[in-house]
């Protein structure tokens, strides 16, 4: 809340992740502080303010209010739900939202991110976060809170724990029959019953994937495969006919922080 009330009048990128389990109420502590924040902001937060699609965060961002209000903007499984891969990185989508995160003076949006694991998001997304909030399997219903932050030299992304803070619980809001939680949970199950399992795909005006945007997709898919397996990107670059800088540049040799 400094952050946004404080001198730097600014937004705030929040990741809530896990190592990787499921039903550890990413989602559901997701829901509960926005709502909290909302509150405390005086914002009005509706079902509308909740997506697990890329483009309709991005429509959502520009319609929100500018520095005069703060407000808060639910993306669920980013990195899974076909927005914000580290495997898409250099897709136009993943662009712009870099671009949405660079701007939170003209937005002052607290933005909630949820992800099975935040390697999973693309790491110049991750360099824009400034807190991360990591959800215990044991016991559930805790967080432990992060401060997320980029080093001076490479930009790798780091991030520190909060002294004297162990960790902190939060409600179960599928237990309490919570209704923008249900609506958040409603969305996911259009997911799952999709072909795609993309969510921008559901979207009614949703087009067909441009033709070069799917094959750029798919050469960064195969080049990031190759690079988990420890080729060079000099290797990868002759295997899928790009440079050795696009290999370096749009693929990670350790995506795990």
């Amino acid at each position: 809340m400094d952050g946004i009330y404080g001198p730097r009048q600014g937004g705030a990128r929040v990741c809530i992740d896990s190592a990787g389990e499921s039903g550890v109420g990413k989602s559901g502590l997701a829901v509960y502080l926005g709502k909290l924040f909302s509150k405390l902001a005086g914002y009005e937060f509706t079902k509308e303010d909740m997506t697990l699609s890329g483009a309709e965060y991005l429509k959502r961002w520009k319609e929100h209010p500018g520095a005069e209000q703060p407000s808060v903007i639910i993306l669920d499984e980013l990195g899974g739900a076909g927005s914000g891969s580290s495997r898409r990185a250099m897709t136009n989508q993943n662009v712009e939202l870099t671009s949405a995160f660079q701007l939170m003076r003209k937005k002052r949006i607290v933005t909630l991110i949820t992800t099975t694991h935040w390697s999973r998001i693309d790491k110049g997304l991750r360099q824009q976060l400034t807190h991360r909030l990591w959800c215990l399997d044991k016991p559930i219903g805790y967080f432990i809170p992060y401060s997320v932050s980029a080093d001076f030299d490479k930009g790798k992304v780091k991030t520190r724990s909060y002294d004297g803070v162990n960790r902190i619980g939060f409600p179960d809001m599928a237990a309490h029959n919570d209704s923008d939680f249900q609506y958040l949970a409603s969305l996911k199950d259009d997911l799952l019953s999709s072909d795609t399992l993309d969510a921008d795909n559901l979207l009614p005006e949703n087009q067909q994937q441009d033709p070069e945007e799917a094959a750029r997709d798919q050469k960064l898919e195969v080049a990031q495969r190759m690079r988990d397996k420890g080729m060079t990107c000099r290797e990868i670059g002759d295997l899928v006919d790009m440079s050795y800088g696009w290999v370096s540049q749009y693929t990670e040799a350790d995506t795990a922080e």
